[in-house]
């Protein structure tokens, strides 16, 4: 069952990125792999895109583009369920440029929601929203008439053709716009129209995970945290916990079991510490995560996240996935989300990586392969379905050619 899916996300003007950046998550007409693409309506959609560059070349940009986009639509729901204030700015431009400066950021994402398709965008400065648009139309092969839904140029809004209930819904939150909040965040926040609400809940869905390392996402005191409320929680599928117990299973075979305990933190509050179990001359162990390696906290802490992608058919950004992480690791996950069987409804990966394992044609489609380079200080993102000159074949052996500088995106060029 499809759910929810990515099919284009576009930005500009957002770090390195000056110009339009278009990432597109719509099958090509190549026949590689034909099986793990996902069907709706006559139209095919990729589960998986990964992309490689050079250090600096603006990979993780990327990342934290659409992961701006996001926080701009639901800090503020974050905000008040945390009781705390939001800082971080809407944008932030390229710098290379004084004319950048003066410039909006633009931000735009297509999205596949039951059986339409909803192009949302905005505009903006720092923090100013300047301008705002959602269009949706019937997802099919052959073309579909796209319809405005609303359009927004300052605090001035139009409202397109559409039923009363949720033309009345924008109308109302529209009465009350200013230049710092977005439309879409209100309309999500009081969540009395499901249409467009669901949209709101789809970006709040979705998982980006920014550069592993630098978030500490392998520090066993976060994972000790993390995967003790997770297998806590009731709101956590036991299908998942299950399935989550047997792929940290099935990396070290020694550890038998994952528990999670109620312990007395240093302010005198109650909290759940994940545990791992190990079978030892007979005897049972209880084993802190700190006493685990790294690679093992952070397999824990993408095991939860990718199998709660997979669960609810979402997307997943990550950003360095393959840092402390064996290579075959990665092509594990890679066809957790290739297989059907294991990812029926249609959940999607986006990744970066250094590590060539997956640049292969036997485990991706060429149109699943991104590169970023950079040029005077200018990212540029493209694929590589998009060496359209006969001489990339599908039995190529890419992550070679790659590293010879064939693909541009790697350091040292001549």
């Amino acid at each position: 069952m499809v759910r929810n899916m990515l099919l284009k996300f576009k930005f500009s003007n957002y770090r390195c990125f000056y110009d339009e950046t278009v990432f597109d998550m719509t099958a090509t007409a190549i026949k590689e792999h034909r099986y793990s693409l996902i069907e709706k309506n006559g139209v095919y959609i990729l589960p998986i895109s990964t992309i490689y560059g050079a250090n600096a070349s603006g990979k993780s940009s990327f990342f934290m583009a659409f992961d701006r986009m996001k926080a701009v639509i639901v800090d503020r729901f974050v905000a008040k369920e945390q009781s705390k204030g939001v800082t971080l700015p809407f944008s932030q431009p390229f710098i290379f440029s004084d004319k950048s400066q003066k410039e909006p950021t633009k931000y735009e994402v297509t999205v596949l929601i039951n059986e339409y398709e909803y192009r949302y965008g905005f505009s903006c400065s720092n923090d100013t929203i300047i301008s705002e648009y959602l269009y949706k139309r019937k997802i099919s092969k052959n073309y579909t008439v796209e319809k405005m839904i609303f359009e927004r140029n300052g605090t001035n809004v139009k409202i397109g053709t559409i039923n009363k209930k949720l033309g009345n819904e924008i109308a109302y939150c529209a009465s009350m716009v200013s230049d710092k909040i977005l439309i879409l965040t209100d309309i999500g926040l009081r969540d009395k129209e499901k249409e467009i609400a669901g949209l709101f809940k789809w970006f709040y869905f979705v998982d980006v995970i920014l550069n592993m390392t630098q978030k500490n996402m392998s520090n066993s005191g976060f994972c000790e945290r993390f995967i003790g409320d997770a297998l806590s929680s009731v709101r956590l599928d036991d299908d998942i916990k299950s399935e989550f117990k047997k792929l940290v299973h099935e990396v070290d075979p020694n550890i038998t079991d994952i528990i999670s305990k109620e312990e007395i933190d240093a302010e005198g509050n109650t909290i759940n510490i994940a545990r791992t179990k190990h079978l030892a001359d007979g005897k049972e162990k209880i084993i802190s995560l700190s006493l685990e390696s790294d690679g093992t906290n952070k397999w824990m802490f993408l095991s939860i996240v990718l199998l709660f992608s997979l669960h609810n058919g979402l997307p997943c950004f990550i950003d360095e996935l393959d840092a402390q992480l064996h290579p075959l690791i990665i092509r594990k996950i890679v066809q957790m989300f290739t297989d059907k069987q294991l990812n029926p409804n249609g959940a999607q990966l986006i990744f970066s990586a250094h590590n060539i394992i997956n640049l292969d044609s036997s485990d991706l489609r060429r149109d699943e392969i991104w590169f970023v380079e950079k040029n005077n200080h200018k990212s540029s993102l493209y694929s590589l379905a998009d060496f359209d000159d006969g001489r990339i074949r599908s039995d190529l052996n890419y992550g070679k050619h790659y590293l010879s500088g064939r693909f541009g995106a790697v350091p040292f060029q001549e």
